[in-house]
């Protein structure tokens, strides 16, 4: 009967040991895909800016980095990126956002290391009829 015991209360240990582990890493995925959505939020909503602008101006910027604050990333740690820099009517504009994401749990830091690089693109086509400023 104590045998019995002992090994249930191994088995236990063993098992809760993968639930935690798969916890936390479903936790630490979790995060990732958010953080990924909301730099793809980002990128369409500056995207959107810019092809009304024609380009890359203070106020698509300024859209860009309030998508980001509403989605809780920082915008000094989002490298943008908006090319070409003034476009005329037709020609496709390109939004592109990079970050690194350190991993938020101790276990995904020893198990990740230094993190994830995560990117957005996106285009679209200026709408801008005068040549932009």
């Amino acid at each position: 009967m104590k045998a019995e015991r002992g090994a249930v209360a191994a088995e236990f240990a063993l098992v809760v040991g993968l639930l935690v582990l798969l916890t936390f890493t479903l936790f630490e995925l979790a995060v990732v895909l958010n953080r990924q959505v909301v730099l793809v939020q980002a990128a369409r909503e500056g995207v959107r800016r810019a092809v009304v602008e024609g380009g890359d101006t203070r106020e698509v910027r300024e859209v860009i980095a309030a998508q980001l604050r509403a989605g809780g990333l920082d915008p000094d740690r989002v490298t943008v990126s908006i090319r070409p820099r003034s476009a005329g009517y037709g020609a496709t504009l390109y939004v592109r956002l990079d970050t690194e994401l350190r991993p938020v749990t101790p276990m995904a830091r020893r198990l990740w290391g230094n993190g994830f690089h995560l990117r957005a693109e996106m285009q679209g086509r200026n709408e801008r009829i005068r040549p932009a400023p």
